[in-house]
C-alpha cells in the first residue's frame, strides 16, 4: 500500500512562512523529495530489485525544476492545494523514467547520470525498462488520487500527461533525436525536436498548474508562450553543457551530441549563445504577460536553473 495520505513534512516550513526566494525554493524542494518518496514502494517491497531502481532513478538528487515551476505557477495562479505538490511530482516520475530509457545502450548509452551510474548500469537493461515503465504507469494512477480536485480536471489533466508523453510530445521528440544526423537541417526544425523532446514536460507542468487553477484563457496563453521558450531554453543549454563540461561538472555522460544537429553545432557558441539568452527573455517576458502573483519568486527559479551562463 503506498502512503497516499501521509503528512507530506512533518517538520518542513511551510512555503507561505518562508521569506526569501531560496528559503522558498529550499523548502519546496524539501515537500516535493518527501512525497516522491512515497509514492513509490520502498526498496524492500517485493520485487525489491524493480522498486529499488525505481528509486535509484526517482530520487536521486536533483534540482526539481520541473515540480517547482508546477507547484509556484499554481500558487501564483491562486492555487495552494497539495495537489499541485502531487502533479509536479507526476511530471518528475515521467521525467525520471524519460532519463532511464535515454541512457539505455539502444539510445545514448551512457554511464552516468547526476553523479551517478545510469540505472541499466547500476541494475541491469531488462530492469531499467521496466523500472521506467513503472513509473509512467503509477503518474497517471497519482493523477486519478488527486485530492480537492474535480473529476473534470483529473480527466484534463491525464489528457494532457498522455499527450505529452505520447507519439506526438516526448516520445516523438525521442524517436526523432535517434535520427537527428541531418547536416542540413534548418534552426526551425532543430527547435521543433527540441520542444517535443525537452519541451513537452515544461508544457505539462505549467498548462497542468493552470488546469489546477482554473486559469483565465488570457493566462493559460501566455503560460504556453512561457514554458514553449523555457523549453528551447532548457534544451539549447543542455547542448552547451555537452560541449563544454566534463562528466562530473554535468553530473551526467556529455559528448552524447557529437554527430548530432544541434543549434549550437549550425550556427557556433556565440550565436548559439545570443538565441539562449532571447529565448529566456522571451520566456520572461511571457511569465510576465501571465500576471502571476509570485513572477519575483518564478524568475529566481529560472536564474538558479540558468545560474552557471551567467546570463
Amino acid at each position: 500500500m503506498f502512503e497516499e495520505e501521509s503528512d507530506l513534512a512533518a517538520n518542513a516550513h511551510p512555503i507561505s512562512d518562508v521569506t526569501s526566494h531560496q528559503d522558498a525554493l529550499n523548502a519546496a524542494r524539501g515537500l516535493i523529495d518527501v512525497r516522491l518518496a512515497s509514492i513509490v514502494p520502498s526498496a524492500q517491497t517485493w520485487p525489491a530489485r524493480l522498486h529499488e531502481a525505481q528509486r535509484h532513478a526517482l530520487l536521486s538528487p536533483g534540482k526539481r525544476f520541473r515540480p517547482l515551476l508546477c507547484l509556484f505557477v499554481a500558487k501564483g495562479a491562486g492555487f495552494d492545494g497539495k495537489a499541485a505538490i502531487d502533479v509536479g511530482c507526476v511530471a518528475e516520475m515521467v521525467h525520471a523514467a524519460s532519463l532511464i530509457l535515454d541512457d539505455l545502450p539502444c539510445m545514448d548509452d551512457a554511464d552516468v547520470r547526476r553523479n551517478q551510474p545510469t540505472t541499466h548500469i547500476a541494475f541491469d537493461e531488462s530492469t531499467a525498462i521496466l523500472s521506467a515503465t513503472a513509473l509512467l504507469n503509477r503518474a497517471f494512477g497519482v493523477i486519478s488520487r488527486l485530492e480537492k480536485v474535480s473529476a473534470a480536471q483529473r480527466v484534463e489533466l491525464v489528457d494532457l500527461l498522455s499527450y505529452a508523453v505520447g507519439s506526438k510530445g516526448l516520445i516523438a521528440g525521442q524517436m526523432a533525436d535517434l535520427s537527428n544526423t541531418d547536416d542540413d537541417a534548418s534552426i526551425a526544425e532543430i527547435e521543433r525536436l527540441n520542444t517535443l523532446k525537452t519541451g513537452a514536460l515544461f508544457d505539462f507542468s505549467v498548462e497542468a498548474a493552470a488546469i489546477l487553477a482554473n486559469s483565465s484563457a488570457s493566462q493559460r496563453a501566455a503560460l504556453k508562450d512561457f514554458s514553449y521558450h523555457l523549453g528551447l531554453a532548457f534544451q539549447l543549454m543542455d547542448d552547451v553543457k555537452d560541449t563544454v563540461m566534463s562528466d562530473e561538472q554535468a553530473e551526467k555522460s556529455v559528448g552524447r551530441d557529437v554527430g548530432k544537429a544541434t543549434i549550437l553545432a549550425i550556427a557556433g557558441s556565440e550565436a548559439a549563445m545570443e538565441r539562449l539568452s532571447g529565448y529566456i527573455s522571451c520566456a520572461k517576458d511571457a511569465l510576465s504577460r501571465a500576471d502571476l502573483s509570485n513572477i519575483k519568486l518564478l524568475e529566481a527559479v529560472l536564474d538558479a536553473q540558468f545560474s552557471f551562463l551567467n546570463l
